[in-house]
């Protein structure tokens, strides 16, 4: 699994940070930091790392200290509502993805929503609740076609709860599909293998001794 938002998920902007990003030797493009901060069930922990739910929930057997019955068609997995280590705290992950596309709604019909490309997500806390969910912070950070007209708009947005949605980037297949590496025959529904050495060239140990015998007179 790889970490993303696919649908539009509430999330606080929680701080901006402005600054110059060097392009080349002498380059320098405006770049911004944001930090959102949501709160979201704790199977999104498997988005970040297959292991890292089921090392940090469990289901605890003890029906009066928190633990619930496996739910009807409940993966196990997903009905990890109990803490393993309450007093661990706020966890720093370090991972960081790149290339993502942020889009933070503004607005309606979509027209005036904030997008920014080629984004880089990092710089991940962990706040594991009891019960089953998460508190997640992150930092997006672009220095992609950023305007002020678009800066403007990120300002006024900070401390306030704002839908949004971040997308991976498209793994491409680079397997490329191999046209008939045998010469087929599939004209009139056939696929049947053409020899690519006729009979007419076969040559047959009676034909290399008439050779031969032929090449000496």
């Amino acid at each position: 699994m790889t970490f993303e938002l696919e649908d539009f998920t509430p999330a606080k902007l929680c701080s901006i940070n402005a600054r110059s990003e060097k392009h080349g030797p002498d380059e320098l493009h405006p770049a911004v930091d944001l930090k959102f901060q949501l709160d979201a069930p704790n199977t999104i922990l498997s988005h970040l790392d297959g292991a890292l739910l089921s090392s940090l929930y469990h289901k605890s057997e003890a029906g009066g200290q928190g633990g619930q019955q496996q739910l009807d068609g409940v993966d196990e997995l997903v009905n990890l509502p109990n803490l393993r280590f309450p007093f661990m705290g706020t966890i720093k992950w370090g991972k960081e993805y790149a290339g993502y596309t942020l889009t933070i709604e503004h607005g309606l019909g979509g027209a005036s929503d904030i997008q920014l490309l080629d984004c880089k997500v990092n710089d991940f806390r962990i706040n594991p609740k009891e019960g089953g969910t998460v508190e997640l912070t992150f930092r997006v950070q672009c220095s992609t076609n950023l305007t002020e007209k678009t800066m403007g708009k990120l300002a006024l947005l900070v401390q306030h709860e704002v839908p949004i949605m971040l997308e991976a980037p498209e793994v491409k297949d680079e397997q490329q599909d191999i046209e008939n590496p045998l010469p087929f025959n599939k004209e009139a529904g056939e696929d049947k293998v053409q020899n690519p050495f006729p009979s007419a060239n076969v040559l047959t140990p009676e034909k290399a001794l008439a050779d031969a015998c032929a090449a000496v007179h």
